[in-house]
C-alpha cells in the first residue's frame, strides 16, 4: 500500500492519533507526494458529501432524474440549497481534525500549510473553557516534526491571521507559538487574543507578550474586568508574582503604565493600568521622577487617571511654582467636581504658604467660578472672600468674573472685589396649554350576529353578538340557518369539536361562543365534560421530591441591581422524605404561597395549599399528600361539569365573565333562554341606562321567564352610580324576583365603594415580606399585592366578583382583560386592583398596557392607588402613551395625582426604575396643560423619593427638586414640604441643598 493510500485511509477512518504517528515518520519524498494529493482529496470529499446530501434531499433520486428539474423550479429550491450546504459543511467538519493533521505534516510550503490550517471548514469552533481543542494536540505534534524554521514561519503566519479574540484560529495560533518557541510577531490582535484566552500553566508566551500590553491597542479593554479586591484577579496576580520573583522590575511596570496613560484612551481602556499602578504602589522617589508626566495627565486624562496622577504629585514636592499654577488651573477646569475641589484645596495651601503667588493662581480661581457644580462655585467664592488680601492684586480679574457666579454667591464676592452681579434669571415664560376637551361616551352599537370574528374581536363585539344570539334563539331554525351561512364560509373560526369538547375547562371566552354556535348547528353534540381522573396519591409528592433534589432556581435581583441570588440552603444535603409533614409544610407556608397571609409570622391560612387552585378533590377518597379521607366538594364538581375553572385559578372578573357565558350555554341546552339579555350596555363605557334595564325586565316578565342570575348581576353592576328612584319604582311594579332585586339596587344606589389599595412586597430568601414591615437586605423580586374589601351585597355572584384577588397571575385569559372595565364600569378602581398581578414583569406573562388604563380613564368611580400605580408604571417606563393618558385623566378630573406621585417614588426606590424618564414625562405633561396636576404629583412624590437619614442625594434627586420649583411657579403653589425644608436648612453647600432652598422659598 502506498503512503498516500495510508494517509487517505486514516483520514476517512478519522484515526487522528495514528495519522500523526504516520506523518511524523515520512521521508521528504513521501511527504511531498501526500501533500500534493491532499487538496484534491478534500475536493473529492466535498463532492461526495454534496451528492449524498442532494440525493437525501430528493428522497434517493438519482442524478438526471426528472425530479431534479422539478425541485429546481420549485419555490423550495433555495431552501434545499441551504440544507445541502449545511449538510456538506457538517460532513466536511467531521473530517476536520485528521485533515488538519495531514496538512500540518505533509504540505511543503509554510504559506500553504498556514492557509490549510486556517480553513474555516476544517477548524473547530473555539471553546471558551479550554485553551485549545484536544484535536489540535496532534496538529502540534505533526508540526513539531518539521524543521524549526518551518514551524516558526507557520506559527507567525497563523498569528498574523488573528483579527478578533474569538477567531477560530486563536487556539491554533497560540498553540503553535507555544509548541515552536518562535518569537510572536508584532501584532496587536494577537496580544488581545492571548489576554482573552484561558490561562495556561507556565505559559512560554508570558515573556514575549506581557510587555506588549502597554502599547497593544485593545489590551486595556480586554483587561477591564481585572480587580485587586478581594484578591487580585488573574493578570494583576501574575504581575504581583513576577514582581516578587524579580522577573519584571517596578520601573518597567511604572514606566509602562505611565506611557500607556500618555497614549490616551477612555476610562475603560485605562482601568487595568490604573489598578496595576496602584498595585505597585510607587514610593515618593519613584513618583518624583515621573512628576512631569503626572502633570501632563491632569488636563485631559480620564478622571481615574487624573486622580492617580494628582495623588502622586501631592505626595512629592516641592514643585516648581509654574508647574503648580498649571496643575491647579488644569484641575479647576476639569468637569469632575472632585478634581475641581482638589484643585481649590491645593490653591488654598499655596496661597497660605506664599501669599505673593495668589495673583498667579487667580485665573484658576476665576475658572472655578464657572464650574457646573454649585459646590465648586461656592467653595471658590468662599476662598476669594477668605483670602481677599492676598488676591488684592488680581481684584480686576476677579471682579470681571463675578457675573459667572450665581447671584447669591456673586453678591458675596462683589462686596469685596466689586463687579456686576449676574442678572436674575427670568423665569421661563409659561403659558398653560388647555387640557384636551373630551367627548362624552358614545352609544353602544346595536346587537348583530355578524359582529363576532374569532381572531378579530373585542369585548364590544362579543357583547353585541351575545345580545343578538339570545334575541334570535327563540326561532332556533332561523338562527341555525344564519349561523351555518356565517361559519360555513370560514370554518376556521370555530374550534374542532373533538378538541373543544375534550377540554376539561373552557377558560377562553371564544370557547364558549364556539360552543354556543355548535349547539345551535348540531344540537346535543356536546358529550359533556370528561370524567374526573382519580387522584394519584404520590404524584405531587414525587414532583416535590424532584424539586427538592434540584434545588430552587436562582431568581434575578430587583430591577437595576444587576446581580444574581445563589440558591439558599445546602445543596449537598440529602432531600427529606416527601411523605413527612416536615417536608410538606415549608411548601405550604404563607411566605411561598401567594394566596396565604402575607405576614411572615402568620400561621397557615386554613385554605393554604401548594397551589392557588388546590383544594378538596371533587370525589371522595384520600388526600393525595396527607392520605386523610376527604369529603367530596359538590361546588367543585359542579364547576367541573360546567367547565368552569376553580376560583383560585382565575381572576374574579374573568371568572364572572365565564359564569355569564356558562349560564347562557346551559339555558340554551335546556331551552330556558330569556327573550333578551339584561346586561347589554347602552354606552361605550359599558354602562347601562336604568330605564332600558326596566324595559328588559318587563320583556322577561311578559315571556314568563326569570332573568339569568349572572346576567342580572352584570346588569346591576353596569348601572350608573347613585340612586335611580323613577326606575326603581317601575321595576317594583314588574313583579318578578329579578325585578324586585333590581328595584332594591336602583333605590339604594348599589353597594358602597369597596376598600381598595396596593401593598408593596418583596421576595427575599424564598420568603415574601411587606416593605412596611421590614427593610429588604437582598430582595430578588418586588410584587404588587392587591387589597380589596367589600361589604356583602346579597348577590352571591357579585360578592364573588368583589372578592380580593390573589397576587398570583394566570396566562389563560389575557384576551379578555380589556373586557373587565366594562364588567365594573362604575368601579374602575376594583378593576385596577385585579390588574395589579399583571402589571410588572410583563415579558414573562400577559400584561397590562396603556389601552387598559385608557378604558378606566373613561369609566366611573373613585380612582385610588391601584389606578395610580398603573399610570406611574407607564410614566416610569417612558411609554409614549403615558403622558396622553395623564392628560386624559386630568381632563376628566379623575387623576389621583398625589397617589401617582407616591407610587412613582415607590417604583424608583423599590423597583429600581430610573428618575430621568419620570421627570421627562412629568415635564411634558406640565407643559401640555397639566401643570397643576403635575405639581400635586410632585408634592406626593418628593417626601418618599428624597434621601432619608444616612442616604446621599443624587443628581436625580436634584433634578426632581429643580423641576418641582419650576412647576410650583407655573401652578402658583404654596405650602411647605417639610422634607424639602429640612434639606434646605441642612447647611450643606451642595447643589441639591441649593435647589431645596429655592423650592422652599418658592412655596413660602
Amino acid at each position: 500500500m502506498s503512503v498516500w493510500q495510508e494517509v487517505r485511509d486514516l483520514v476517512t477512518e478519522r484515526k487522528t492519533v495514528a495519522l500523526a504517528d504516520l506523518v511524523t515518520t515520512l521521508t521528504e519524498a513521501e511527504r511531498a507526494e501526500a501533500g500534493r494529493r491532499l487538496p484534491g482529496f478534500l475536493k473529492e470529499l466535498r463532492e461526495t458529501a454534496t451528492r449524498m446530501a442532494r440525493e437525501s434531499r430528493r428522497g434517493g433520486g438519482a442524478e438526471g432524474d426528472p425530479a431534479e428539474d422539478d425541485v429546481a423550479e420549485d419555490d423550495d429550491a433555495e431552501w434545499m440549497r441551504l440544507e445541502v450546504r449545511w449538510a456538506v459543511a457538517d460532513a466536511v467538519s467531521a473530517f476536520g481534525p485528521p485533515l488538519l493533521v495531514a496538512g500540518a505534516g505533509t504540505l511543503s510550503a509554510p504559506a500553504a500549510t498556514a492557509a490549510w490550517l486556517t480553513r474555516r471548514d476544517l477548524l473547530p469552533a473555539p471553546d471558551p473553557w479550554r485553551e485549545e481543542p484536544d484535536e489540535l494536540d496532534e496538529v502540534f505534534r505533526a508540526l513539531a516534526a518539521r524543521p524549526v524554521a518551518f514551524q516558526a514561519d507557520v506559527a507567525a503566519r497563523l498569528a498574523a491571521k488573528i483579527r478578533r479574540p474569538r477567531d477560530r484560529v486563536v487556539p491554533l495560533a497560540l498553540g503553535a507559538l507555544r509548541a515552536s518557541g518562535a518569537e510572536p510577531p508584532e501584532h496587536d490582535p494577537l496580544v488581545v487574543a492571548w489576554l482573552s484566552a484561558p490561562p495556561v500553566d507556565d505559559d512560554p508566551l508570558v515573556g514575549p507578550l506581557l510587555p506588549r500590553i502597554f502599547h497593544a491597542e485593545g489590551a486595556g479593554r480586554a483587561l477591564r474586568d481585572e480587580r485587586p479586591k478581594p484578591g487580585p484577579t488573574r493578570w494583576l496576580a501574575l504581575f504581583g508574582q513576577l514582581l516578587a520573583a524579580g522577573t519584571v522590575s517596578r520601573e518597567e511596570i511604572l514606566d509602562g503604565c505611565v506611557s500607556r496613560f500618555l497614549r490616551g484612551g477612555d476610562a475603560i481602556d485605562l482601568r487595568f493600568f490604573v489598578r496595576l499602578y496602584e498595585l505597585v504602589d510607587p514610593q515618593p522617589h519613584e513618583s518624583a521622577g515621573r512628576a512631569r508626566d503626572h502633570l501632563r495627565l491632569l488636563p485631559a486624562a480620564p478622571g481615574t487617571v487624573a486622580e492617580l496622577a494628582l495623588a502622586q504629585l501631592r505626595r512629592t514636592g516641592p514643585h516648581d511654582a509654574a508647574d503648580v499654577v498649571d496643575a491647579v488651573d488644569a484641575l479647576t477646569f476639569r468637569p469632575e467636581a472632585k478634581l475641581a475641589r482638589a484643585g481649590l484645596t491645593w490653591l488654598e495651601e499655596e496661597v497660605r504658604q506664599a501669599p505673593a503667588r495668589a495673583a498667579d493662581l487667580a485665573p484658576a480661581l476665576v475658572t472655578a467660578f464657572s464650574h457646573t457644580s454649585y459646590g465648586v462655585r461656592r467653595r471658590a467664592a468662599a476662598l476669594a472672600v477668605k483670602h481677599a488680601a492676598a488676591f488684592g492684586p488680581a481684584a480686576p480679574l476677579i471682579a470681571e468674573a463675578v457675573p459667572a457666579l450665581p447671584a447669591d454667591l456673586g453678591a458675596q464676592v462683589a462686596a469685596v472685589f466689586g463687579g456686576d452681579l449676574a442678572a436674575e434669571e427670568a423665569p421661563e415664560p409659561f403659558t398653560p396649554a388647555p387640557l384636551p376637551v373630551l367627548p362624552g361616551p358614545g352609544r353602544f352599537p346595536a346587537p348583530a350576529l355578524d359582529a363576532w370574528q374569532r381572531y378579530r374581536r373585542g369585548w364590544m363585539q362579543d357583547e353585541r353578538w351575545l345580545a343578538a344570539f339570545v334575541a334570535a334563539a327563540g326561532d332556533r331554525p332561523a338562527l341555525r340557518a344564519k349561523l351555518k351561512r356565517a361559519f360555513d364560509d370560514d370554518p376556521a373560526q370555530l374550534d374542532d369539536p373533538a378538541q373543544l369538547y375534550a377540554k376539561e375547562r373552557w377558560t377562553e371566552t371564544g370557547d364558549w361562543i364556539t360552543a354556543l354556535v355548535r349547539e345551535v348547528i348540531t344540537p346535543g353534540a356536546d358529550p359533556g365534560v370528561p370524567a374526573a381522573e382519580p387522584a394519584d396519591r404520590w404524584m405531587l409528592a414525587n414532583f416535590l421530591e424532584g424539586v427538592a433534589r434540584r434545588g430552587p432556581r436562582p431568581d434575578r435581583r430587583v430591577r437595576g441591581s444587576g446581580a444574581e441570588v445563589e440558591p439558599p440552603g445546602d445543596e449537598a444535603a440529602p432531600p427529606p422524605d416527601p411523605r413527612e409533614p416536615a417536608f410538606i409544610v415549608p411548601f405550604l407556608s404563607p411566605s411561598l404561597h401567594p394566596s396565604a397571609s402575607l405576614h411572615p409570622s402568620a400561621g397557615l391560612h386554613p385554605s393554604a395549599s401548594l397551589h392557588p387552585s388546590a383544594g378538596p378533590h371533587p370525589s371522595a377518597g384520600p388526600h393525595p399528600l396527607t392520605g386523610h379521607e376527604q369529603e367530596p366538594d359538590p361546588a367543585a364538581e359542579l364547576r367541573r361539569r360546567q367547565r368552569l375553572p376553580d376560583p383560585g385559578r382565575a381572576s374574579p372578573p374573568h371568572l364572572f365573565l365565564l359564569r355569564r357565558l356558562s349560564e347562557i350555554y346551559v339555558a340554551l341546552r335546556e331551552g330556558t333562554l330569556p327573550p333578551v339579555l339584561l346586561a347589554t350596555p347602552t354606552l361605550m363605557t359599558g354602562h347601562l341606562d336604568p330605564a332600558t334595564l326596566v324595559d328588559r325586565l318587563e320583556a322577561c316578565a311578559a315571556a314568563g321567564v326569570e332573568p339569568l342570575a349572572a346576567d342580572l348581576g352584570q346588569a346591576l353592576l353596569r348601572l350608573p352610580r347613585g340612586a335611580h328612584p323613577a326606575a326603581a319604582e317601575r321595576a317594583a311594579r314588574v313583579g318578578s324576583r329579578g325585578a324586585v332585586q333590581a328595584a332594591a339596587w336602583l333605590s339604594a344606589g348599589g353597594p358602597p365603594d369597596p376598600e381598595t389599595g396596593v401593598a408593596w412586597a418583596y421576595v427575599e430568601g424564598g420568603t415574601r415580606h411587606l416593605f412596611e414591615e421590614r427593610t429588604p437586605e437582598d430582595a430578588t423580586q418586588v410584587e404588587l399585592v392587591p387589597v380589596l374589601r367589600a361589604e356583602p351585597t346579597g348577590h352571591d355572584l357579585v360578592d364573588e366578583l368583589l372578592s380580593e384577588p390573589s397576587s398570583w397571575h394566570w396566562d389563560d385569559h389575557s384576551n379578555s382583560m380589556a373586557w373587565w372595565a366594562a364588567v365594573l364600569p362604575s368601579h374602575r378602581e376594583v378593576v385596577a386592583v385585579n390588574y395589579l398581578p399583571y402589571l410588572l414583569y410583563r415579558w414573562t406573562r400577559p400584561g397590562i398596557y396603556p389601552p387598559h388604563l385608557a378604558i378606566l380613564a373613561d369609566a366611573d368611580g373613585p380612582a385610588g392607588d391601584a389606578i395610580a400605580v398603573m399610570l406611574a408604571y407607564f410614566l416610569a417606563k417612558g411609554e409614549p402613551k403615558a403622558v396622553p393618558l395623564l392628560l386624559r385623566m386630568a381632563a376628566r378630573d379623575s387623576l389621583p395625582a398625589e397617589a401617582v406621585g407616591r407610587q412613582l417614588a415607590f417604583l424608583i426606590r423599590r423597583a429600581g426604575y430610573p428618575i430621568p424618564p419620570v421627570l421627562d414625562s412629568l415635564t411634558d405633561a406640565a407643559r401640555r396643560g397639566a401643570h397643576e396636576q403635575v405639581w400635586d404629583i410632585l408634592r406626593g412624590m418628593l417626601p418618599v423619593l428624597l434621601p432619608g437619614e444616612g442616604e446621599r442625594p443624587t443628581a436625580g434627586h436634584t433634578a426632581a427638586v429643580a423641576l418641582a420649583t419650576d412647576v410650583a411657579a407655573w401652578a402658583g403653589a404654596r405650602g411647605e414640604i417639610p422634607c424639602v425644608s429640612a434639606h434646605a436648612d441642612s447647611g450643606r453647600g451642595t447643589r441639591f441643598a441649593h435647589e431645596c432652598a429655592r423650592l422652599r422659598d418658592r412655596l413660602r
